[in-house]
């Protein structure tokens, strides 16, 4: 994997539940290592559903090979031109051949 094409800046977010000051559960995202990665769109649609009009964007992520990232996590972009956008993982972070490379491929504006 070429360094270089890493050039943004990513969060780990893993799912779980902290309680709260009456002691109840409640669901939240946890920040985990902020990593480098190349994230990339791929393509956009609109979609209309019971009246209401949402969008969302298929990107691609690349990173070096991890193992903490799987299908429940999703990603926070904190650099370039993605940035402040949460994208929501939909299959499993894909390794290439060598075990060098993870492919992830996540939605942005579909809720988790």
């Amino acid at each position: 994997m070429q360094a270089g094409r890493l050039r943004d800046r990513v969060t780990i977010q893993h799912f779980t539940s902290v309680r709260d000051t009456s002691g109840q559960l409640v669901p939240a995202w946890k920040s985990g290592k902020t990593i480098w990665a190349e994230v990339k769109g791929i393509s956009g649609r609109e979609i209309v559903a019971a009246g209401v009009e949402t969008s969302e964007a298929t990107i691609r992520v690349w990173t070096r090979f991890r193992r903490d990232i799987t299908a429940a996590s999703r990603l926070k972009v904190e650099t370039g031109p993605f940035k402040g956008h949460v994208l929501n993982i939909v299959g499993p972070p894909i390794p290439d051949s060598r075990g060098v490379q993870l492919e992830i491929l996540c939605k942005q504006g579909a809720e988790k």
